[in-house]
């Protein structure tokens, strides 16, 4: 009779873990259907009424609908191709071009609204700028260790206290995201910093080496080493994202019931959640 060894034991539960593991996950991707796909994608975003923005490696930004057809195209062939994009306000979305230190905002037809640079304004350094509740721009300053609020002329409206001091911050973070009422700042070597809308430091979250991040609600998305994790911060519980052998996406992004995963080939797919049916007894 045979009698499996140890090892032979553990790479049985190995294996079960594996099945139990892909088979979940298969349930889970079975709710979720695709609408259409973008070929080409460095990086995007998506405005609050579901509408995509990609940019290809040339730097050209184009506008699609929810339903996937090209509406508006924007190309800046000076200020380079390197740039982030703040879209939470689809009337007015924030292009931010950090080696040339210059913010572009543009409207809904991606027509420019105005342009800001900052080497003109009390800025010495941005490495992250994002809008603000209020219409006006947040800038994290690196060589004055600083946040501050600009308007979109550049007139000075808040200066926070300096961070080189009071957290010993050295590095300026590489975002600023907005949650709900609030601001969170990513320093990848020190974590999360929450700030209220008035630029009030008021937390830290030690989440560290995040390389990218969103909200939805009250659950933080974040990308650590590749992979991504789910945060649902009312529970305080961190859970890692599965995906299947190979099919890892490079960025991943929900918002309601959508999701985009930009695959290490450049292709961007746009999911749609299906509808679970109502049991009527």
């Amino acid at each position: 009779m045979y009698y499996p060894t140890r090892l032979t034991f553990l790479l049985l539960i190995l294996l079960l873990w594996l099945w139990i593991s892909s088979s979940i996950y298969a349930q889970a991707d079975s709710l979720w259907q695709e609408t259409f796909t973008v070929p080409g994608v460095e990086h995007f975003a998506v405005d609050p009424l579901q509408q995509l923005l990609t940019v290809d490696e040339d730097g050209v930004v184009v506008q699609y609908n929810p339903q996937g057809q090209a509406l508006f195209r924007y190309h800046n062939t000076t200020l380079g191709e390197d740039f982030t994009i703040d879209a939470t306000d689809p009337f007015n979305i924030l292009l931010f071009y950090l080696d040339q230190q210059t913010i572009i905002l543009l409207d809904r037809t991606l027509s420019v609204r105005a342009s800001l640079d900052l080497r003109n304004t009390d800025i010495l350094y941005a490495t992250a700028v994002a809008r603000s509740h209020d219409n006006n721009l947040w800038i994290y300053d690196e060589l004055a260790g600083r946040l501050y609020k600009l308007s979109a002329r550049g007139d000075l409206l808040f200066t926070s206290n300096d961070f080189r001091v009071s957290e010993n911050l050295s590095v300026g973070p590489s975002q600023i995201v907005r949650w709900g009422d609030r601001i969170a700042l990513n320093f990848p070597d020190r974590g999360l910093a929450l700030f209220s809308v008035l630029g009030q430091l008021q937390e830290w979250w030690p989440i560290q080496q995040v390389e990218d991040l969103f909200f939805q609600s009250n659950t933080l998305y974040y990308r650590q080493a590749g992979s991504y994790y789910r945060k649902q911060i009312l529970q305080d519980l961190v859970e890692v994202i599965a995906w299947p052998v190979g099919e890892q996406p490079q960025a991943f992004l929900r918002q309601l019931t959508r999701r985009y995963l930009l695959r290490p080939d450049g292709v961007l797919r746009v999911e749609v959640q299906k509808a679970v049916p109502i049991d009527h007894d």
